[in-house]
């Protein structure tokens, strides 16, 4: 029968986050190992190579069985949970555990010798503590008469989730993780000399040599044994480290191929208000202490190898990971998001990933002014960024939802902080921000002293993340249909003959980039405003974003200035072709609004206007597509709703309802602009990857051809080749040289011209200073340039 669990809080600060529901069970703290203790099934399985299956699994079986479902929903009767291992976790908790139990026989004994040579500092330690000659991780391990092994957090999640995690981490509750780590080591080396001594007696009773004495053939056993100690595995020592989130010492080793990271309980730690590192040495705690200073309750959670019993010592960690899918804090959230505001990111992180809802008192706490002014002032940029990173990128992400519930927890200020919007930017040197966003003149200097002043640009940042969130919301349907229309191409692609095989292959060579896309969309509306940094250069508000806010790497700093760069321009191609698009419509019968089905695609762009924008983007004019085609979907229905609100005075439900009736009748698809353009691109004007190509001239060969002089003449020579050859794609080298050569002669023509309208000038103005003096000394302008400066 599955272990029962008291109805009672415990006391003192295990009451903080709960709460009891009149009717039900309390979901308070639990104050012993057999309250926290569940029945638990383990089941074997194999490695899984998509950690998405199991979720799907999961969700699979709770479609087929209602009434289960059904029960999951209702709080606190997970009274028996099934843990799936792997025959190679199976494999090393029986080693753990047993290795815990030789050690407390006594058969394993670890002292400050035993093992020395294979364990070793991996960083977090000062130089100091490093040279030691006896450092701190060589500490021999306490006598006890049980350790209790417990596996920790994100394992323990994503196995009741029916999904693979290689992150073990190996909780201890008597002694630290090295020490732990090193009686491992030393039973392992004990396993290998009895192996030895095992194959050495059966060696001799296979020879007949009876009159072998074991206590003779030892010595040379051990020291057999002593070349085998080579192979065990090495253990890291790596320092506590608060500010990479490494907040004890950690030991690590590879055990059976599988990384294991061994730590101490620990129980909760005090924070200045103004750092979210712990003011003192983390000292050892208990069960229920380590999980309440735990983040989230489904990351509470232990599985108890020696037990081989999931344990939820908040009493509400299953309920939240299992039943009601929710992200909690096991105490008050505004405590916990003070105390470590990186957390209210990873909250974010792991609802999105998991498909869970937020707590309504964590997004409270989320909201408040103190958590986003402890976020900007007790956590490092980097951190952030890290986050926001594990946000837009990996297995799971969805980069959308994340930064629509920063936007919704009014958070984004915070992480993509505008330069000298807090007061924690006590470094900032540069100008006020300036720019048009919206339609409206943004103007905010980083300290003015008007409050006024700072309330009007606090509330117009705000709109612009509000902005950013609809974008966000246009880009599922844009993205879609740019997925759609891509594999279309691709299909029709490869149905054809062997012969355009090889074009196919480079019909498609640019992709979009979900990440960027996503990170432009959001940070749209604000790029046009800019500010001057320290040495009075303009810095775009957006890229300031990417590199300071974000600590991004420079080559994403670079892409994303360049996309947004580029955006008004692609916007207007977009707007062009969706007239051209609704021009069509009317001109067809019938007036189909099917996604593409009776509306033809418009004349494609020029191929000189289109070239060169794609010679400035790369490969990152798919994306720029796309992020255009958004804010060009916005454009229009933002001027739509303007004129529709000037021109009556109708409830806001019936505005809306009749700007979607509008939308249906008067509008072509909202993903068809920007498909045809793709197609028109790639398809049609054969565009894609036009940067790669080599000119048929370069500038050796522009030198001795056309008789240029060294210097800038080259490179516009360069140029008017890359435009000749995106007009004349089938053009030959000889045909581009006689165009090349052309311009030459009308650029030296027109020269000649210039110079002969200029020679009887300078001729009177010579006589007039004085025969033979002449009027331009070593270094002067020419004077000709002097005339045409004079007034």
């Amino acid at each position: 029968m599955p272990h029962e669990r008291r109805s009672s809080h415990a006391a003192g600060s295990a009451d903080a986050g709960t709460e009891d529901s009149p009717g039900k069970m309390s979901l308070g703290p639990c104050r012993s190992v057999e309250e926290a203790s569940v029945n638990t099934n383990i089941e074997s399985v194999a490695m899984e190579e998509d950690a998405d299956d199991g979720a799907r699994s999961s969700d699979a079986d709770k479609a087929a069985n209602p009434d289960e479902a059904a029960d999951a929903a209702c709080p606190r009767r997970h009274r028996e949970v099934t843990l799936g291992l792997t025959s190679e976790e199976e494999r090393l908790f029986r080693l753990l555990s047993d290795a815990a139990a030789a050690y407390e026989s006594g058969r394993v004994r670890v002292d400050r010798e035993s093992q020395r040579e294979s364990v070793s500092a991996r960083g977090g330690f000062t130089k100091k503590e490093s040279n030691l000659d006896e450092p701190s991780w060589l500490k021999p391990p306490p006598e006890t008469d049980r350790i209790e092994i417990r596996v920790a957090g994100g394992w323990v999640r994503d196995k009741l989730l029916g999904q693979h995690s290689a992150d073990v981490d190996v909780a201890l509750d008597c002694m630290m993780g090295v020490q732990f780590a090193r009686i491992v080591q030393g039973y392992m080396a004990l396993l290998q000399e009895e192996e030895e001594e095992k194959e050495e007696l059966e060696k001799g009773d296979a020879d007949g040599d009876e009159t072998m004495e074991l206590d003779e053939s030892k010595p040379a056993k051990r020291a057999k044994g002593g070349d085998r100690k080579k192979k065990q595995p090495k253990i890291g020592v790596i320092g506590a480290n608060p500010s990479q989130s490494k907040h004890l010492e950690t030991a690590t080793m590879t055990v059976h191929g599988i990384d294991i990271d061994f730590v101490n309980l620990r129980a909760e730690e005090v924070y200045e208000h103004d750092s979210r590192i712990p003011t003192s040495e983390t000292r050892m705690g208990t069960p229920l202490e380590d999980a309440l200073r735990r983040d989230f309750t489904i990351n509470s959670l232990f599985y108890n190898v020696r037990s081989r019993r999931v344990e939820d010592w908040t009493g509400r960690g299953l309920d939240d990971l299992l039943a009601t899918r929710k992200i909690v804090t096991p105490v008050d959230p505004h405590v916990t998001f003070h105390d470590d505001p990186l957390r209210v990111l990873r909250a974010i992180r792991f609802s999105v990933r998991l498909d869970f809802d937020l707590d309504d008192r964590l997004k409270d706490a989320a909201r408040s002014d103190r958590v986003h002014h402890s976020l900007h002032v007790k956590v490092s940029r980097e951190r952030i960024g890290k986050e926001v990173e594990g946000m837009l990128s990996g297995r799971r992400a969805r980069p959308g939802r994340a930064l629509d519930v920063i936007a919704d927890l009014h958070l984004a200020g915070s992480v993509f902080a505008f330069p000298g919007t807090f007061p924690g930017d006590h470094d900032y040197a540069g100008g006020p921000v300036r720019g048009e966003m919206l339609g409206e003149t943004y103007e905010c200097a980083a300290r003015t002293e008007c409050v006024e002043r700072r309330r009007a640009a606090k509330a117009h940042r705000a709109r612009g993340w509000e902005e950013g969130q609809r974008l966000l919301a246009a880009l599922p349907e844009l993205e879609g249909g740019h997925s759609e229309e891509r594999e279309g191409m691709e299909a029709r692609a490869s149905s054809t003959a062997a012969s355009s095989s090889s074009s196919s292959s480079s019909l498609l060579s640019s992709a979009l980039d979900p990440r960027l896309l996503y990170l432009c969309v959001f940070i749209l509306p604000f790029r046009d405003l800019t500010f001057p940094d320290k040495k009075g250069r303009e810095v775009s508000v957006t890229s300031q974003m990417i590199k300071e806010s974000l600590k991004f790497p420079v080559r994403d700093v670079q892409s994303v200035t360049k996309i947004l760069s580029h955006v008004d321009e692609m916007v207007e191609v977009l707007s062009e072709v969706r007239e051209g698009l609704e021009r069509r419509r009317k001109e067809e019968s019938g007036g189909c609004a099917e996604r593409g089905a009776s509306i033809g695609s418009p004349a494609p762009p020029s191929r000189l206007r289109m070239g060169l924008l794609l010679r400035s983007l790369k490969d990152h004019w798919v994306t720029c597509l796309v992020t255009a085609a958004a804010w060009e979907v916005r454009s229009r229905r933002r001027l739509r709703e303007a004129d529709a609100k000037e021109g009556s005075m109708v409830s806001e439900a019936v505005f809306h309802e009749a700007m979607a009736e509008a939308a249906e009748v008067s509008e072509v698809p909202v993903d068809l602009p920007s498909r045809a353009l793709y197609r028109a691109v790639v398809r049609d004007l054969g565009l894609d990857g036009c940067w790669r190509e080599k000119p048929h001239l370069n500038g050796r060969e522009l030198l001795k051809e056309l008789g240029l002089p060294r210097g800038p003449a080259v490179g516009t020579y360069l140029e008017e080749q890359t435009r000749w050859t995106l007009q004349n794609p089938r053009g030959t080298w000889d045909e581009c040289l006689a165009h090349l050569r052309e311009c030459r002669r009308r650029e030296s023509e027109a020269e000649e011209n210039r110079r002969a309208e200029d020679e009887p000038e300078e001729a009177r103005c010579v006589m007039a200073n004085g025969a033979g003096r002449p009027m331009r000394e070593a270094g002067e302008g020419h004077f000709s340039k002097k005339l045409r400066a004079e007034p």
